[in-house]
């Protein structure tokens, strides 16, 4: 997830440079302590609702970066299968999970065998996978019925008349930030590939509000870990911190409550043969 200060509205729909988004998604890798402490974490609530949509009870995490989806799921009693391709986001992962859950690898090559998990999840990580590899791949993996679930989460307080004075200011720091290469701007906000594949069902859209409980050292956590912070230049990454510190600091916000709601974009594997795949290796 990117958009912890105020999202701006997506431009004129165009193709990425890939390269860029590359370097992008490759710098969550030095930030990965970073996205630990600042990322939100879903209530219970939030958890139940996701773990339903999935099925069970073994369930895949794509892009699972930490494991604020699979530690939570896990804690539900969901045999948690995580696959994640950064080396310093899967430290932590296997710290949250147990490394005996946790595959080093990409959403677009899954090492995992046909029809060996029954549902998958991704949480705010799909705009970062080549889409149609990606579903065709989940496709494969998850058993038919299975339910597979992306979630994006929001903050509420875009664009809102009850947003606190300081959330605008950081809104207008995050505005003027470069992104241009961000996956997440192009595009509708369905998860391309899973819609419109004939693997899989409709996807329906529901709307689940939860709170983002966290601290000022835990919104400046947030801010380093976004790409398009992360992989600015150390003198400027610095320079937008700092900034961004000093609004929390004027405006006297140390603990607060950020709304927040889970966008669950939920479809199932239609109970037609997935395409051809070899046996792979499996977690358990």
């Amino acid at each position: 997830m990117e958009a912890a200060g105020r999202p701006g509205t997506r431009p004129p729909r165009r193709q990425p440079n890939l390269r860029a988004v590359r370097d992008l998604a490759s710098s969550f890798d030095d930030v990965a302590a970073a996205y630990e402490r600042g990322r939100p974490r879903y209530e219970a609530h939030v958890v139940d609702v996701i773990a339903a949509a999935a099925g069970g009870p073994r369930v895949l995490d794509v892009g699972a970066g930490t494991g604020r989806m699979a530690e939570p799921l896990l804690r539900a009693g969901i045999d948690v299968v995580a696959v994640e391709p950064l080396n310093g986001m899967r430290a932590i992962l296997e710290r949250n999970v147990g490394p005996e859950r946790v595959l080093a690898a990409r959403a677009e090559a899954l090492p995992l065998d046909d029809v060996s998990v029954d549902g998958a999840v991704c949480a705010d990580a799909w705009h970062w996978f080549d889409a149609a590899r990606a579903a065709d791949e989940l496709h494969r993996v998850v058993r038919p019925g299975g339910g597979v679930v992306v979630c994006v989460t929001h903050p509420r307080w875009h664009a809102d008349d009850d947003a606190p004075a300081w959330w605008a200011e950081v809104g207008e720091v995050y505005e003027a930030l470069p992104k241009a290469d961000h996956p997440y701007l192009f595009g509708s906000q369905r998860p391309d590939g899973l819609e419109g594949h004939p693997g899989f069902e409709s996807t329906e859209m529901r709307n689940v509000p939860f709170a983002h409980r966290t601290d000022r050292e835990g919104m400046l956590a947030h801010y380093a870990s976004m790409s398009f912070i992360a992989s600015l230049e150390p003198a400027r990454r610095a320079e937008v911190l700092g900034a961004l510190e000093e609004i929390l600091v004027r405006h006297g916000v140390d603990r607060v409550d950020i709304p927040y709601r889970a966008e669950l974009w939920i479809t199932r594997r239609r109970p037609a043969p997935g395409p051809p795949g070899g046996p792979r290796a499996t977690a358990s």
